[in-house]
């Protein structure tokens, strides 16, 4: 969640030398000119070793540009040097939660709040409300978000300090998050921001990611627009103008906005890294890759650019290259801070690697498959909204042959999403057909044509799993009303691109009027397949076999026409 920094009023008994050094930094970072801030930061630093409150800012730039880990030591080094100050067990404690280590990181919760709200330290009531507020936007990030939590702590920031518009920001990012329908109550929030310093282009920015959250390209371009009125220098706004115009196809004006972006950032490494990303997001694989690679020269040590170039290589079917730099960027990047489009993009990556023919083993590696099945289903669990990868893991495991695994993975995804698609009935349909789960598949067809009553698949697919139920010993010919319904649901264009699926149901019926002795019937039904001349071994059996048997080969073929 993107945050919007501000120097703390504290007392003036507190109030560092440089404060105007240290206010000038922190809008470095919130311009996303994350190396000079870092600068700006270290010089103070020089002076005042001991200053807590340039430690906290310097790790929040650290943690802006997803350097988590440098953002740790600054926390750290701000508590050693001044435990008093709250905000960076605050810090430690948003690292932790990251990390998914709660209990650790209530503990540095309640240290941040306790230590801002001791009499003894006698600190300002805006310190105090920015605290609750630091601990709220750490609870409300991860994929361990807790959003009751962070409104309780929101409510407590704006009792200590009313008039501070980041709180009411975040409060408007975590009523999105908890109803994404719900743009008003946001709104509100946002406009309350924008009210109390309207000089300032964060809080309109933030509105227009609302807007782009919510997938409102156009809204969001405009609020963009007004951002970057009332502050020319806000490189972000830029930047997400650019991505809202990109998604809404307006290519030319996204390019010109990302290079303005750069303008901006001019001589900032980390600002080339985001422009590797926007090369990505819109498809222009090769320039990222040539920018990720000048980076990489230069010394840049972002563990994103090797998602990235992992991302493009994928995208150009690069598979084996992808592959590699996927695994050295896992092993970069560390397990907390792996997102749902990394496993996603490692699915696909194996799914690309098991249409390779390995030539020294004879035949496609048997575990890609299941491999990309496993990513998919990492994706979708940490992330519910990609329920469509349920869906790519299914077609994986049945083209694996893994049809247990195919059909568990349908009652997952049911289970998890309380939805009943009619890919999900094919998809289990077909899975329970090739293991011989008859009775399953035919549950699954039943619904199946529910759904879809006029397409002949449906009825095919269920005559087949009643043709597995009938006992060959005592056959009842139940699969017959199903085969009969696939000639008549067939269009005519069908019967010519799957000709093999109408030569088994006039084949199938011709048997049953055979083996019940109307053999005008069961001619007629075998010549039609003879006609077909489908090539297949259905084909050689009713020419070479049960056109010629003594009960057919010399009558006359009757009406088989199925009403």
């Amino acid at each position: 969640m993107k945050k919007f920094m501000t120097l703390a009023l504290i007392s003036a008994a507190t109030i560092p030398a440089n404060a105007q050094a240290l206010q000038d930094a922190i809008k470095l970072t919130d311009k996303e000119q994350f190396e000079k801030a870092t600068s700006a930061f270290r010089k103070i630093l020089a002076t005042e070793p001991q200053n807590g409150e340039a430690w906290f800012y310097l790790g929040e730039n650290y943690w802006e540009n997803e350097r988590r880990d440098s953002a740790e030591i600054c926390y750290k080094k701000g508590i050693e040097v001044n435990p008093h100050f709250p905000l960076n067990h605050a810090g430690m404690g948003k690292v932790l939660w990251s990390k998914g280590r709660k209990p650790e990181a209530q503990a540095e919760f309640d240290k941040a709040v306790a230590g801002a709200m001791d009499k003894a330290s006698k600190f300002p009531k805006p310190l105090q409300g920015k605290t609750y507020r630091e601990v709220a936007e750490a609870v409300a990030q991860g994929t361990s978000k807790d959003l009751s939590k962070a409104q309780v702590l929101i409510a407590k920031a704006i009792e200590m300090d009313p008039k501070d518009p980041e709180t009411f920001v975040l409060k408007g990012d975590v009523l999105f998050d908890l109803d994404p329908r719900d743009g008003s109550s946001p709104l509100e929030n946002y406009k309350t921001a924008i009210n109390l310093d309207a000089l300032n282009a964060k809080p309109v920015a933030r509105k227009a990611f609302m807007y782009y959250r919510a997938k409102n390209y156009s809204a969001s371009v405009e609020e963009y627009t007004k951002a970057i009125t009332i502050d020319a220098s806000f490189a972000p706004a830029y930047r997400g103008r650019a991505e809202a115009d990109f998604l809404a196809h307006n290519y030319d004006a996204a390019t010109a906005d990302m290079n303005k972006y750069l303008e901006l950032n001019k001589g900032d490494r980390s600002a080339r890294v985001r422009y590797a990303k926007f090369l990505y997001l819109v498809k222009k694989y090769d320039e990222a890759l040539k920018e990720i690679a000048a980076l990489q020269a230069s010394g840049a040590t972002d563990a994103t650019l090797k998602r990235v170039e992992g991302y493009c290589l994928t995208e150009k079917g690069q598979f084996e290259a992808a592959k590699e730099a996927m695994n050295d960027y896992f092993v970069e990047q560390g397990a907390e801070n792996i997102i749902p489009l990394d496993f996603e993009y490692m699915g696909k990556i194996y799914a690309g690697l098991a249409t390779k023919v390995d030539a020294t083993a004879g035949g496609i590696p048997a575990n890609y498959d299941s491999l990309a099945c496993e990513m998919c289903l990492k994706a979708v669990r940490l992330d519910r909204s990609k329920d469509y990868l349920y869906v790519e893991a299914m077609k994986s495991y049945t083209k694996a042959k893994m049809y247990t695994y195919a059909i568990a993975t349908v009652r997952e995804k049911w289970k998890n999403t309380n939805k009943v698609d009619v890919n999900d009935l094919y998809y289990l349909g077909n899975a329970a057909n090739k293991s011989k789960q008859w009775t399953l598949a035919d549950s699954a067809w039943t619904a199946y044509i529910i759904k879809q009553p006029n397409i002949y698949q449906g009825y095919l697919y269920r005559a087949r799993a009643q043709n597995g139920m009938d006992s060959t010993k005592t056959k009842t010919w139940q699969a017959k009303p199903f085969y009969e319904e696939v000639i008549r649901k067939m269009k005519p264009e069908e019967t010519t691109k799957a000709v093999a699926d109408l030569e088994e149901a006039l084949n199938y019926m011709g048997v049953y009027y055979l083996y019940t002795k109307d053999f005008p019937k069961a001619k007629c039904f075998f010549q039609k397949v003879s006609t077909l001349n489908a090539g297949t071994s259905i084909t050689k059996q009713v020419n070479d076999v049960m056109l010629k048997t003594k009960e057919l080969k010399d009558i006359a073929a009757g009406n088989c026409d199925v009403q």
